[in-house]
């Protein structure tokens, strides 16, 4: 760890009771310096708090799931700053990649060392797993709000609805070539797991300098559950209404369209996607999946 041994421990206050005594008692042992910060659940009031800790400490220990990491990545991305992850939220999505158990992960937090990961960004928000347009995000919005162990149910619940209710939208988007096609979604996929454990993005790597474009287009309803039942193995690559490619920037032209990062409600497109290459120390743990 660089400049200081103070640590920052993040946490979601609802969701975090045992892991954050947890914490604490590695960090007494171990008489360790560390200040603690709860999230509000008001994005931008949590954010400028964060940001107060520039300069003050060296790691940030979050305790929490994406929405949690996403807020620290917003606060601490292009710093000198390492980011370290205990998850334990309703999805931890990001934390799929790694076939690790809590000990392993509060290990790494404690002890591991950090290494450059890109994060993409939409606009002006970051995001370090996938952001996407269309119906994840029209899922994400009707779930707003639902915490704890009924979230999986709820998200599983709004994910089967919204495929009778959502109407796939004509996409006019750029990267290095312009293209307009109907489609249920679009993600940009900067790690491979996002809504509860579906595989989305198999090939993704967080290092590679590029977001994984996952294009699922417009089919008919048993078709696109097909894909949804498919994507928890990763399979879903193999049907002919999926499309994925890679890039470094795009830019969605069509307006109105509803976009969710990290599994968080954010807004309406137009909007232009990037990958921003070596963005974050993040301390990845060591049992590589």
């Amino acid at each position: 760890m660089s400049r200081s041994n103070t640590f920052l421990i993040l946490y979601h206050p609802l969701q975090t009771k045992s892991q954050l005594k947890n914490v604490r008692q590695h960090l007494d042992e171990r008489a360790l310096d560390y200040c603690e910060m709860a999230t509000s659940g008001d994005f931008c009031a949590d954010l400028h708090s964060l940001q107060s800790y520039h300069g003050t400490v060296s790691r940030v220990i979050v305790l929490g799931g994406d929405g949690t990491l996403n807020l620290a990545v917003n606060a601490f991305a292009n710093s000198t700053l390492e980011l370290a992850l205990v998850p334990c939220g309703s999805g931890n999505d990001f934390a799929r990649q790694w076939r690790c158990d809590e000990r392993q992960w509060l290990e790494a937090a404690l002890f591991g060392e950090s290494s450059y990961i890109d994060l993409g960004k939409v606009n002006e928000r970051y995001f370090i797993n996938i952001a996407g347009v269309g119906y994840d995000a029209a899922v994400v919005k009707a779930c707003s709000g639902k915490r704890g162990p009924w979230a999986h149910l709820s998200y599983a619940w709004q994910g089967v609805r919204m495929l009778y209710r959502y109407a796939p939208s004509i996409l006019a988007f750029s990267s290095k070539q312009s293209h307009q096609k109907q489609l249920l979604m679009m993600c940009l996929a900067n790690g491979q797991y996002f809504g509860g454990g579906m595989r989305l993005a198999p090939s993704a790597k967080i290092d590679d300098g590029f977001l994984q474009c996952v294009q699922i287009g417009a089919a008919s309803f048993w078709r696109q559950c097909q894909a949804l039942i498919l994507s928890y193995q990763g399979k879903h690559v193999q049907l002919p209404q999926v499309d994925i490619s890679e890039t470094e920037q795009l830019q969605v032209h069509t307006a109105n369209i509803g976009i969710e990062a990290d599994g968080e409600y954010i807004g309406t497109t137009p909007a232009t996607f990037s990958v921003q290459k070596s963005a974050l120390r993040f301390v990845v743990p060591s049992a590589l999946g």
